[in-house]
């Protein structure tokens, strides 16, 4: 947006202006002035709070001398101005009344008749009517919108005007102060302004007097020229014959006297000057004058017949107006006379848009000045300087560092001392512009403190010196504008904003055009308008006439105001139904007056500031729709549940913790109450509530919907987020019930729900569900059950016959029911990452089945199509068809999850092949042969109707027929899904060649994923039984070739993935593939001469490419043709070269060696990368995809060497948003300029500061270019097509041209800054980044920048933002922090989140990826996934991607990895000889590579172990043995059997876990107990310290957790120490007998050793690992050893050329356990159970639990006291002391009495003596045991001294207060009181004592 002048040429005066900070001189006008005001400059914005208690009041500005005062002398300075100069022809009155509104002229008469008279000139004219004396003094209620002068039109006298009194007509109604008073003094809301502004607040910003009412007599006057068309009232504003003398109106206090009006005319008196009915004041009579000529009465000393005579009333009060003053006592008895005898006597209320200054307005100048949060500034000094940059209108700045409390006043006149002024200083303001809103500042508000602010919001530290960012350009974020008045108040209403084409008026939008009132053209189409959308006027004043008028007025929007105040005139329309305030900053509505409105029917309210609700709510008789979202309610008050008619409530994103009423809004049918404080169960008076429909209510706390079950009509119940751990009973009507998210173990619905067709229980702990739950919800189309423990399902699930959506993902599932395949109409099945080895042969028989994910499973198998279902026994009788079914409309508030929706998943999948009903059965169709043929036919809409078969339709040579030639065959895959099965995913399972086999029997099928098998060829002819086929993925195979035949073929084929295989070449006919658009061949073995085009391909044939990756193929060359292969069929073209293929967005030449510069540019829409695998001595792999996206928006970022520092290193990921043209212009520029401006924030960083403060920086810095180029783009794209003025500053940045998608566009970002050993990680957004550990376990180390997070949901509300109720910031964004997305800043900033971190030894790689990738997997499978190929970390990266496609992610992905564990060799390498060996060969990661997880058919049949490494083989000789046993379990088993089912999951699960990853060997296990050998005792020893961390971790069962033996204990610094399931383990090390049972085949171990080490266990509690003599001896042994070679320098842990893997795996655990710290304490001698000789046994912990010990002591103490009664302790028998024990503890209670007696006194204002804690005394008492003569003599020496103690404090009490005067307790104080009153009396002695010995001298 850009201000009027920006396109004209400069004046001669301001071509010699130097620089741009001079005077703005005249440029700008010489350009006529078409659209001066209207579309050029739309505004100038900011947040006003629109007439309402702004938290920045009103300023004083000086009183305003427009050019109706001004000197002479005055007008001969300006006259020569080229801007006066142009005015004289702009300004100039039209020559006729018709022709009056020229674009030319900037100021219309729909401002006010009289603007620009000069009535000095023309003598025989009367002076013009003045309105400002009868309306200046009306003080519409609610609001104190200012006096605002309109351009030649006085309201009082200005400033120059002698001072006179013109109080002759009686006492002033409350006390005058005069302007000069007010101007010099500055007082805030003291204005006089001439000319008003556009953008000016409420203050100035009152309603302009183009209508004085919307009479239609008004209507004519503001719409018609009063002056004849010649004569001397033509005026001319440089006309030197016009005398400049003012005229001059003076008003009287009666003229100021405001009364209530009634009705729609303010004049109520009997005697009024008004126009005759139907008079036209523009029709000229004989005499060739108008009607609009009238003679004033001007002797205001005679009011006769103009006001009553009564006393002067005072203004109305009424609960919306602000106290207004103090009149006298007979004035207020008048008033009341007044209101008693004849209400609409006396005088009248200027109308609000005759713009008269409320008489208030001196009132509320005497309230506390507020900040922008509504704060009471502090009473100070100017405060330190800051800097700002002031705007001027032709865009030249000037930069001011002036206090931060400077008020735009005394900034107009610093400014207007560096700029060459048009009119009068007075005359100018400043206008705030934030993003397309613009306001007029007031003179005492702030810029400064207003900047500060929004810099601070935007992410701005005090440190990063906030007081010099003024200095540049913050216009992304405000923008300060010093503008005459003549270009701002209503002079930019003067425009026709659009009305007068309008054929209805009955629909007004106004929002977001920088209004300040309601334009004249509506006043005349009042009575139409029905709605009216006022939102986004930040300035706007609304004049109570005007709504007044609108008597059809239904509808108000009023939204995205910043208002703190509502106006008072929306309590005027009194049929309106629905007000929509919300989105602005209402903190109360008392005085909103909103009781008036009794037709109310829906009331909007979110996103405000509201802490409580007016009483007046209860009151609505008709509301039906209130949303109080997003406020700050902490209580649904009891009132507000009178509203019995009340049908939808949402009260979502407040602080609400209770609901006790809620049963009292009978009518209520739906309720939305999500992210709120709910807790407990839902409250029982919603028993009532039997209207209600639709409950949603996550992200609570609520544990228990027993009384929402028992609704009549509750139809959708989101209940997910929230406690709820078992749920029983029935619903009567629910058709969708979410319990996602929540710990349920129990859930069960006891009587049938015919209604219930969408349950989703994901993520919660259900082992099992009962089998007759299926009975009981026959219609069900959608069952969710992800995320659970299920080991198996139901055979019942089969009675779900109208099941549609089936998903079991992420369970423990071994195998499925037989019964699958009775579901006939399940369209979508997702089992994905379970244990299923084999499937079901009749789950061919789910005949509809579209889309199956069976991923990361352990299938060794693809079932055969097998025997059809059985019919049910009494399937006649119970069919669910004849239940009745849900009826009504679909709830849209749901999706069907993220995999099913395909048909909009890229362009491949295309619905061109299904019906409008979706897939069609095969079914049984009369028409159909018997042929086999008819296998590959495609089902149509109606399948009685069928086309002829595939073979028919094609020739026969793209068909070949089936090997088996059975008609029985075709006939029973018509039954099956054979036509109708499109998607399928076998990813990451254990498939073999012959799955083809059943495979071609799908000729259906558009996807096919079979990546991550043990696949190595496909047999020929397979494609071509896939004629649909768009995408084939066969990456992390075996495979060497493709089928060349079959791949002309599959013509439709786009996406290839065969990367991750061993292709050495590739066959030339993928080169017939020509819709080919995706190909990845990364990773594999290729060496071919790509220009060896007739028999290997090469890519130039396939145009369609717009990816392609070869990285990671180290072998491929890609080099200049030497042979003849050029010349032929590419008329001698290069083969080499990549540029022919115009569409490629991602070129992966990663490795690749390259000998040709034939390698395309890189734009913003295509990435080409050409570096190798390595970032200086790390290890490095990406790897990406687009997606459905055509265009590219993610960049990746890997700088080696920064700054030509070998230690430093910057890894980024810049995820921009997708466009539908062209790539992400952000996301380029940041990967351009990320590393400039890093660089140059480093070298500015101060001592104090390191890394994370420069990246800090260079995120505002990126984001503040990015801001500026789109707010330039933004005004370039608004601005007139002309070329810009000279000298004309147009924000832009070099290289950075945004479209129009860009700017509304942004990019998310993760950088990482790697120094040394210390790791600087920033990031905004939603990607993440995953420190992993060599031990398995990870550290998140960004932040995701969710907007429903708490404290960013509070950042955002602050901003003026708000999050809906889907989690999207404005409804829109799904992050809250990113670069770009200016128009919702600073709701959306680029702060990044900082974390530091200092590599550690255990620390193995970085792995950084996009949101996508995190949808699809959790974040322990991308760390085993990840871990599993950490030999090569470019596989590793793609492997991530891959297994993310084939969980169903269709979006954008990319995935970094970087290993950091080679930093650490890096280091130590500098210590090292040049002779030593630098090789990897030795590494703990070596050792672990040895072991990697076979994929073969003998491997674990557990997916989540099968994908980490390979169990260790048995270990033999000397070996650690540990034995573990739950606490407590056989009660637990009794107590929480359902809840136990799923703990000893979660148990198993991390013990087998950890075992695989540290090195352990699973002997066997008995009930819950395990029994585990280790090759050594550190890998024993880190085992039992890992798991009894992890165990703290699991997310048990609530019932587990709210157990005695479960719950959350904590040690004194609030560390938790138990939690969950309490593990006893037990250590020993010995050499047991080893044997290999025969039946299990796996190792056993028998003998004394084993004997002992079960029994070691057993002395173990709940928690503690106990371990023997032997078992310490050698971890010392150990100790020793290791520690001594690590310090020697020979011999080294990298030396492992000559050591053993053993060694290094010893000494990394060493490390490991060092890290972490351990603790032994000695136990002493046990005798154990069945052992002949005692045991020494220890404890051990890690430190971190070492706190343990203390609370198991207190435990057994506890227990001990409780099980032996306390016995008095006795003297022993030799005792020499004759004193009794007794008297010893009595004399102990007399101590303890008086120290609380003193306790007490200490205390002022105590009422009552505190009782002695004599609990530790009993216990020391009742401890039994003999005491010693010793003991007993110091214990009394101790008591007798604590006597003493208090009976000398009480002494001196009473010395210096005596207890007598009033009580013991009335005399308590301190004791530093006491001794101050006895230091003063003894200085008070001595100096009595010098005095006398003074006086007694001479003599």
């Amino acid at each position: 947006m850009r201000f009027p002048s920006e396109d004209r040429r400069p004046s001669i005066a301001s071509a010699t202006t130097v620089s741009s900070v001079g005077s703005k001189s005249s440029r700008g006008f010489h350009k006529k002035l078409h659209g001066f005001f209207g579309d050029e400059f739309p505004g100038v914005d900011e947040s006003s709070r629109k007439n309402s208690d702004s938290s920045l009041p009103p300023s004083a500005i000086y009183t305003s001398k427009g050019p109706s005062d001004s000197s002479a002398a005055q007008r001969a300075r300006n006259r020569n101005n080229s801007f006066n100069n142009h005015s004289n022809v702009g300004s100039s009155r039209p020559e006729s009344p018709g022709n009056f509104g020229r674009p030319q002229t900037p100021r219309s008469s729909e401002v006010t008749p009289w603007e620009f008279q000069d009535f000095g000139t023309n003598k025989g004219l009367p002076p013009p009517p003045d309105q400002n004396a009868a309306n200046a003094a009306r003080a519409p209620k609610g609001h104190h919108a200012h006096k605002l002068h309109l351009p030649g039109h006085r309201h009082t006298r200005s400033k120059d005007e002698p001072k006179t009194s013109d109080l002759t007509s009686g006492a002033p109604l409350r006390p005058v102060v005069s302007r000069e008073e007010s101007s010099s003094a500055l007082r805030p809301n003291d204005f006089t302004s001439t000319f008003p502004s556009a953008m000016s607040s409420r203050a100035t910003l009152v309603p302009r007097p183009g209508s004085p009412t919307p009479s239609s007599h008004g209507s004519i006057m503001s719409q018609r020229s009063p002056l004849p068309p010649s004569g001397g009232g033509k005026r001319s504003l440089s006309n030197p014959d016009i005398s400049t003398k003012p005229s001059i109106i003076r008003t009287t206090t009666k003229d100021l006297v405001p009364q209530k009006h009634h009705g729609r005319l303010p004049f109520k008196s009997s005697r009024h000057h008004d126009l005759p009915p139907g008079r036209d004041p523009n029709e000229v009579d004989e005499q060739g004058t108008t009607g609009a000529l009238w003679n004033l009465d001007t002797d205001l000393t005679s009011m006769e017949g103009i006001i009553n005579s009564q006393p002067p009333m005072t203004p109305p009060a009424d609960a919306s107006e602000i106290f207004t003053g103090w009149p006298p006592e007979d004035a207020k008895a008048s008033e009341k006379s007044i209101k008693e005898s004849d209400p609409n006597a006396g005088a009248w209320d200027a109308p609000d848009s005759w713009a008269v200054k409320r008489i208030m307005d001196d009132n509320v100048a005497r309230l506390k000045e507020l900040d922008e949060n509504g704060q009471v500034l502090k009473e100070e000094n100017n405060g330190p300087p800051y800097c700002v940059r002031i705007f001027r209108a032709d865009s030249t700045f000037a930069v001011l560092s002036v206090g931060l409390n400077t008020t735009v006043l005394e900034i107009v006149g610093l400014i207007g001392k560096k700029t060459f002024l048009q009119d009068e200083l007075d005359n100018y303001h400043i206008v705030m512009r934030k993003h397309d809103t613009s306001r007029q500042l007031e003179q005492s508000e702030r810029p400064l403190q207003i900047q500060k602010r929004l810099l601070e919001q935007a992410g701005y530290l005090e440190g990063d010196r906030i007081e010099d960012v003024g200095r540049e350009d913050n216009s992304y974020l405000c923008r300060f504008t010093f503008l005459p008045a003549k270009m701002t108040g209503y002079s930019s209403l003067e425009k026709d904003p659009g009305f007068s084409k309008m054929q209805k008026f009955s629909h007004i939008d106004l929002q977001g055009r920088n209004l300040i009132t309601i334009p004249i053209t509506l006043y005349q189409k009042a009575t139409e308008i029905i709605s009216l959308n006022l939102s986004r006027n930040l300035s706007l004043d609304v004049p109570k006439d005007f709504i007044q008028a609108c008597s059809n007025l239904r509808e108000i929007k009023y939204t995205s105001n910043e208002a703190w105040k509502l106006p008072p005139s929306l309590s005027l329309a009194s049929r309106l139904t629905m007000l929509d305030v919300s989105n602005n900053r209402l903190e109360q509505l008392e005085h909103a007056a909103l009781e008036k409105l009794q037709s109310l029917i829906s009331l909007r309210l979110s996103n405000n500031k509201l802490t409580y609700l007016p009483k007046y709510f209860g009151l609505y008789k008709s509301l039906r729709s209130l949303n109080l979202s997003s406020n700050s309610l902490s209580e649904f008050p009891d009132y507000m549940c009178d509203i019995t008619t009340l049908v939808d409530l949402d009260i979502s994103f407040n602080s609400i913790s209770t609901l006790p009423q809620i049963g009292r809004l009978t009518s209520l049918e739906r309720l939305w109450a999500t992210n709120n404080k709910l807790s407990g169960p839902f409250p029982s008076s919603a028993s009532n509530l039997t209207n209600l429909r639709e409950v949603d209510v996550r992200h609570n706390a609520i544990d228990n919907i027993d009384v929402l079950a028992q609704l009549p009509t509750l139809e959708y119940l989101m209940i997910g987020h929230n406690s709820i751990s078992s749920f029983e009973g029935t619903f009567f009507k629910i058709r969708v019930l979410h319990l996602n998210h929540n710990p349920v173990t129990r859930f069960d619905i006891s009587s049938p729900v015919p209604t219930l067709s969408n349950l989703n229980i994901e993520k919660a702990k259900l082992a099992a569900l009962p089998d007759n739950l299926f009975q009981k919800i026959p219609n069900l189309t959608k069952l969710n059950l992800d995320k659970n423990h299920f080991v198996s399902l139901s055979p019942h699930i089969g009675l779900l016959t109208k099941l549609e959506h089936l998903s079991i993902a992420q369970n423990l599932l071994s195998s499925l029911p037989v019964d699958i395949g009775r579901l006939t109409e399940l369209r979508y099945l997702d089992l994905r990452e379970n244990n299923l080895n084999s499937l079901p042969a009749q789950i061919w028989f789910a005949k509809r089945l579209e889309t199956l994910n069976l991923s990361s499973n352990v299938l060794n198998t693809f079932p055969k199509p097998g025997a059809p279902m059985p019919a049910l026994p009494d399937s006649t009788a119970n069919t669910p068809a004849q239940t009745p079914g849900p009826g009504g409309p679909a709830y849209m508030g749901d999706e069907l999850g993220r995999l099913e929706d395909y048909y909009a998943r890229r362009p491949s999948q295309a619905s061109a092949y299904l019906s409008a009903g979706g897939t069609a059965s095969p079914g049984s169709s009369s028409s159909r042969k018997n042929s086999i043929a008819s296998v590959g036919e495609r089902p149509s809409g109606n399948s009685s109707a069928r086309k002829g078969s595939l073979a028919s339709r094609a020739s026969d040579s793209t068909i070949a027929p089936m090997s088996r030639k059975d008609s029985s065959l075709s006939n029973r895959m018509m039954t099956t899904f054979a036509g109708s099965l499109r998607h399928l995913y076998l990813a990451d399972n254990r498939l073999q060649d012959e799955v083809f086999d059943e495979l071609a029997l799908l000729p259906e099928l558009r996807i096919v994923n079979l990546s991550y098998n043990i696949l190595y060829d496909i047999p020929p002819r397979t494609l071509r039984r896939w004629p649909q086929l768009a995408e084939l993925y066969l990456s992390g195979n075996d495979f060497t070739a493709l089928p060349a035949e079959d791949l002309e073929e599959v013509g439709g084929l786009k996406v290839l993935h065969i990367n991750n295989n061993k292709f050495q070449v590739l066959p030339a006919e993928l080169a017939k593939v020509q819709k080919l658009a995706v190909m990845d061949v990364g990773s594999n073995m290729l060496k071919y001469n790509v220009s060896n085009w007739p028999y290997d391909w090469n890519w130039n044939w396939n145009h369609n490419l717009k990816y392609l990756n070869m990285s990671g193929n180290k072998r491929l060359e890609i080099k200049p043709a030497t042979g003849s292969y050029t010349a032929n069929g590419r008329g001698g073209k290069d083969l080499t070269d990549f540029t022919s293929l115009q569409k490629l967005r991602v070129l992966g030449l990663m490795d690749v060696t390259l000998m040709v510069q034939s390698v395309p540019d890189q734009t913003e829409d295509r990435r080409v990368r050409t570096a190798g695998s390595t970032v200086g001595s790390m290890a490095y792999g990406m790897a990406d995809s687009l997606g459905r996206n055509d265009h590219l928006s993610t960049m990746d970022m890997v700088i080696d060497r920064f700054r030509s520092h070998d230690d430093e290193t910057i890894l980024g990921m810049f995820d921009g948003q997708s466009l539908a043209v062209g790539g992400s212009k952000i996301a380029k520029y940041l990967y351009e300029n990320f590393k400039h401006r890093f660089s140059d924030e480093l070298d500015k960083l101060r001592p104090h500061e390191n890394a994370g403060d420069a990246l800090r920086r260079t995120y505002l810095i990126l984001n503040k270019e990015i801001a500026i180029a789109a707010t330039g783009a933004a005004e370039s794209k608004t601005a007139s097509a002309s070329p810009p003025a000279a000298g004309q500053k147009r924000p832009s940045i070099t290289g950075l041209e945004l479209s129009e998608e860009d700017l509304h566009s942004g990019c998310v970002a993760t950088v990482l800054f790697l120094k040394e050993m210390e790791l600087y990680v920033s990031n905004v957004g939603d990607a993440t980044a995953l420190l992993i550990h060599s031990e398995g376990s990870h550290k998140v180390i960004t932040r995701k920048h969710d907007p429903t997070d708490a404290t960013e949901r509070q950042r955002i509300r602050d901003a003026g933002g708000f999050v809906s109720r889907h989690g999207k910031l404005n409804d829109a964004l799904d992050v809250s922090r990113a670069f770009g997305y200016i128009q919702m800043s600073p709701a959306v900033i680029a702060a990044p989140h900082i974390s530091q971190i200092t590599i550690r030894d255990s620390d193995e790689m970085i792995l950084i990826a996009s949101r996508e990738l995190w949808v699809y997997l959790t974040r322990e499978f991308a760390v085993d996934m990840a871990r599993s190929e950490r030999g090569d970390l470019m596989r590793a990266a793609q492997k991530l991607r891959d297994l993310a496609i084939a969980f169903g992610a269709s979006n954008k992905i990319m995935v970094m990895i970087i290993g950091v564990s080679d930093l650490r060799k890096r280091e130590r390498a500098r210590y090292r000889t040049h002779s030593m060996s630098m090789g990897p060969s030795g590494q703990a990661d070596d050792f672990f590579a040895s072991r990697r997880g076979k994929r073969g058919r003998d491997a674990v049949g557990d997916s989540k172990l099968a994908r980490l490494d390979q169990e260790v083989d048995a270990p033999t000789g000397d070996v650690s043995l540990v034995f573990t046993d739950i606490k407590n379990s056989t009660m637990l088993w009794e107590t929480y059997p359902i809840a136990m089912r799923s703990a000893i999951k979660m148990h198993n699960e991390c013990m087998r876990r950890h075992l695989r990853i540290i090195g352990g060997y699973e002997v066997k296990t008995e009930g819950d107990a395990f029994m585990v050998a280790f090759p050594t005792v550190t890998s024993a020893l880190l085992w039992c310290f890992t798991i009894q961390n992890q165990l703290l971790e699991v997310a048990w069962p609530q019932e587990i957790l709210s157990s005695v033996n479960g719950q959350e204990v904590c040690d004194p610094d609030g560390n938790v120490i138990f939690r969950g399931l309490s593990v006893r383990m037990g250590i020993h090390w010995g050499t047991p007998v080893c044997e290999v049972d025969p039946v299990t085949k796996r190792m056993d171990y028998f003998g004394p050793m084993v004997n002992r080490a079960s029994r070691i266990s057993s002395v173990a509690d709940g928690g503690q690992i106990t371990v023997s003599s032997d078992f310490i001896a050698e971890i010392q042994r150990l100790l020793e050893t290791h520690i001594e070679s690590d310090r020697s320098t020979s011999l080294g842990s990298e030396e492992s050329m000559q050591d053993d893997a053993l060694s290094q795996m010893i000494r990394r655990e060493l490390r490991s356990l060092s890290s972490q710290g351990f603790e032994v304490k000695d136990l002493g001698e046990r005798r154990l159970k069945g052992l002949e000789n005692p045991e020494y046994i220890y404890l051990m912990y890690p430190h971190a639990l070492s706190s343990r010990l203390a609370v198991q002591q207190q435990r057994s103490e506890a227990e001990a006291a409780a099980n032996n009664p306390g016995v008095a302790g006795t003297k022993t028998r030799d005792s020499q002391l004759t004193i009794d024990t007794e008297n010893v503890w009595d004399l102990w209670n007399v101590s303890l009495r008086l120290e609380m007696l003193c306790s007490s006194l200490e205390c002022a204002g105590t009422k009552e003596l505190k009782p002695p804690e004599t609990a530790l005394l009993e216990r020391m008492k009742d401890r039994g045991g003999e005491i010693t003569d010793r003991f007993l003599l110091n214990f009394v020496e101790h008591q007798v001294s604590r006597i003493e103690t208090c009976i000398t404090t009480l002494y001196l009490r009473n010395l210096v207060r005596p207890f007598s005067n009033g009580g013991l307790l009335d005399q308590a104080c301190g004791m530093a009181e006491i001794f101050g009153e006895l230091t003063n009396q003894l200085d008070e002695l001595k100096m009595l004592k010098e005095n006398a010995a003074f006086d007694m001298a001479p003599a």
